[in-house]
């Protein structure tokens, strides 16, 4: 491993480790995938990493991994963590909710259905009350480890989901654009309208 990339490994845990020194052992991070899409489910991941295998090679911000690099490291981080989840809030309730509060409440709940509780939670910043101590951080999923490998679970699961859409739904390329509003997609919504894991109350969608 070059230096440069230690570096950014080292620096990625360093929430973590400052945490770790302040008395804290069990860190959660959360992250979620699919906000922004006109398609599919929200999906919350919560993870807490073992502190003894805090260094995982090359994990980053899923948005900057391929979908490869994302299924390896995924394998690498459920393997050597201390316990995971993950939750899905479906389009209906997202259009009943709002993105912001289902955001939040699927921060809860994947907070909740971790089999240890934690000491403390990193997520990326989101207004929410998680019960227990939460630590919100601008742009975390570049910033901590622990919200890179929540980022990363929910972002293969994700992918695993929409991936099974597009065989139902194989108009509108799902196993291509993940449910974003990509121009095929647009297309196909204004030639075939919405299916049922639409989220009408999103702009396009209905047009």
């Amino acid at each position: 491993m070059e230096f440069k990339e230690i570096k950014r490994l080292l620096d990625l845990r360093c929430y973590e480790d400052n945490l770790f020194i302040a008395g804290y052992e069990k860190i959660a991070g959360v992250d979620e995938v699919g906000r922004g899409s006109l398609a599919g489910p929200l999906v919350a991941a919560a993870v807490i990493l073992d502190k003894r295998n805090l260094i995982i090679e090359d994990i980053n911000d899923s948005k900057k991994l391929t979908p490869e690099k994302r299924k390896y490291i995924f394998k690498k981080i459920i393997r050597n963590c201390l316990c995971w989840s993950i939750v899905k809030i479906p389009s209906d309730e997202i259009d009943s909710l709002s993105i912001t509060r289902a955001n939040a409440l699927a921060f809860k709940k994947a907070i909740e259905a971790l089999k240890i509780k934690p000491d403390i939670v990193l997520a990326d910043y989101i207004s929410m009350d998680p019960g227990i101590e939460y630590l919100p951080i601008v742009n975390g999923d570049s910033l901590s480890i622990s919200i890179a490998a929540a980022s990363i679970i929910a972002k293969v699961i994700r992918d695993r989901i929409m991936l099974r859409f597009s065989r139902y739904y194989p108009e509108y390329g799902f196993e291509h654009n993940k449910g974003y509003g990509t121009r095929k997609h647009l297309k196909s919504l204004q030639k075939y309208g919405p299916t049922n894991i639409h989220r009408v109350s999103y702009r396009g969608v209905l047009s």
